[in-house]
């Protein structure tokens, strides 16, 4: 049980690095080609993912307490 703290950040920031990667390279491949259809797609798959987000809160409870899920 003491691991699991560690794990769990670690697991969270792979996947932060992982999201952030993507999007540099989502961003670097397209947006010089299309800059504006691209950016609209962007804009859209990060609004959409907020929504879902928001959503799936249920009003912060996942935030407080992690066995939630």
């Amino acid at each position: 049980m003491k691991g699991e703290r560690p794990l769990i950040a670690l697991l969270g920031a792979g996947i932060v690095v992982l999201v952030v990667g993507s999007l540099t390279v989502l961003a670097r491949n397209t947006l010089g080609i299309y800059p504006t259809q691209a950016g609209a797609v962007v804009g859209l798959l990060i609004l959409s993912l907020l929504v879902g987000s928001t959503l799936g809160m249920k009003g912060r409870e996942w935030l407080r307490n992690p066995g939630y899920w």
